[in-house]
């Protein structure tokens, strides 16, 4: 087995804080809006992937406790902080889990949301020329 990639975001802590626009209530409205029957917002699934430590997800979940949250980052330090932030919270409904995203287990389950802030723009910045 390889050994687990390490990531600048284990040496300094990134930044992470709320986002309005990722609640569930806010993707419900949008999915109305363009035709689709969006799950149950009280009862959904959420899959942060990039979570960080968890505190946009923390945040929701704490306000949705009969919703399921999962989230997913490569960065060590940030789920081992988001866990105990979760676990001094005592919520039941969240966990989080360090894994790459290409190694993301094909039973992870389906989610009715799934939150992926700063991965398109980050991937594109990588692959265009100097700006």
């Amino acid at each position: 087995m390889p050994a687990p990639i390490t990531t600048l975001y284990d040496e300094v802590r990134y930044p992470s804080g709320l986002s309005s626009q990722t609640h569930p209530d806010q993707l419900a409205t949008m999915a109305t809006l363009f035709g689709m029957r969006p799950a149950r917002v009280d009862r959904c699934r959420v899959l942060a992937l990039g979570c960080s430590d968890g505190s946009n997800l923390i945040a929701i979940a704490y306000g949705l406790l009969q919703s399921q949250f999962v989230g997913i980052d490569l960065a060590a330090r940030a789920i081992v902080y988001g866990k105990a932030t979760i676990e001094a919270l005592g919520l039941k409904s969240i966990t989080s889990h360090r894994l790459d995203l290409r190694d993301t287990p094909s039973d992870l389950s389906r989610f009715d949301f799934i939150i992926a802030l700063g991965r398109y723009s980050w991937c594109q910045r990588k692959y265009t020329t100097k700006c």
